[in-house]
């Protein structure tokens, strides 16, 4: 082979690695400072967001400005979740390798920002006049979570009272925002029971607590199809304490704060949860199978990521959210 021939071949092998190392330099402070990917293990945000759909997330517009309430954001969860992480993909599991170390074992949720420091929020029951507008065809568009439990139950008029009176619309500082008018939530966790989040971090020592609650939920089944109303065991508390390493999240993060003046009963028996500085709050449209932050708390302003930007994936349904 001649000496040119030799030259030539070897000047290309360079300029390809240099290329190759020069896109992942670049793809690599993309991922830190522009946008990343995300897959969506959980159905806490259908219909807007369906089951394992991929999703770019755009990273700069909150490094400038705060989102607003209502809007759909990706954030880090202040805790480690081990489930959600036994269901990431290996992409997924190393474009998390070029997270920041503070974040290292934890995964991003997607949920709708209900919450910003300063807010005091309600879940008020949205009564029985509701009910009575369903039956007569004058509401039409209710979620779908609630129009599974109207057609699970055949008619509004077999739904038990302890399921109705669950159902709530969203109150912030004494008012129903426009952007949370058609948004209903059912009354949950924190927003049944003040000493939720204890009872999660410390099930053992609020065992007597946890066995004389009012406090159940509501399951979808999605095997059986079946709606199952349960109150929750102490076996129950020690699972969600170990899955979300809850101890660990409570002691560093929730223990710093006044829960009690916080997060209170008032005169009309509602919790009152009022957001501290430095943090928000955070519900899925799906409430009947959304762990948000009715279900573990307030998640600290330097954990959100971005917004979601576009899904990617399945192509069928590529386009932006």
């Amino acid at each position: 082979m001649k000496k040119a021939t030799k030259k030539k071949i070897k000047d290309e092998t360079l300029d390809w690695i240099y290329a190759i190392i020069y896109a992942l330099i670049f793809g690599t402070i993309i991922r830190l400072y522009v946008f990343e990917t995300m897959m969506v293990p959980t159905p806490s945000m259908v219909p807007t967001i369906q089951v394992y759909d991929r999703l770019f997330v755009e990273k700069v517009t909150y490094e400038f400005a705060e989102p607003n309430r209502g809007s759909i954001v990706v954030f880090w969860t202040p805790f480690v979740d081990i489930r959600a992480q036994q269901q990431l993909r290996a992409f997924d599991r190393f474009m998390d390798f070029f997270a920041p170390a503070k974040f290292e074992g934890h995964v991003k949720y997607v949920k709708r920002l209900v919450g910003k420091p300063g807010d005091t929020l309600r879940l008020v029951p949205v009564g029985e006049t509701f009910w009575e507008d369903i039956k007569n065809g004058e509401i039409q568009n209710t979620p779908d979570w609630l129009n599974f439990i109207i057609n699970y139950y055949e008619s509004v008029d077999y739904i038990p009272s302890q399921i109705k009176n669950k159902v709530s619309k969203l109150e912030i500082n004494g008012e129903i925002l426009p952007e949370f008018e058609n948004i209903y939530y059912l009354r949950d966790a924190i927003f049944e029971d003040p000493k939720f989040f204890d009872y999660i971090a410390y099930p053992d020592k609020y065992s007597y607590e946890i066995a004389t609650s009012d406090l159940f939920f509501m399951y979808k089944d999605n095997f059986t199809g079946r709606l199952i109303p349960a109150k929750p065991t102490i076996e129950w508390y020690k699972e969600m304490r170990d899955t979300l390493l809850f101890t660990d999240f409570y002691e560093n993060e929730l223990s710093k704060l006044d829960l009690p003046s916080l997060i209170f009963k008032d005169e009309e028996g509602l919790v009152n949860v009022k957001i501290p500085e430095g943090y928000y709050f955070f519900m899925g449209d799906n409430t009947l199978e959304s762990q948000d932050s009715r279900f573990f708390g307030f998640v600290p302003v330097e954990n959100v990521i971005g917004t979601t930007f576009l899904r990617i994936y399945p192509f069928d349904r590529f386009g932006k959210i």
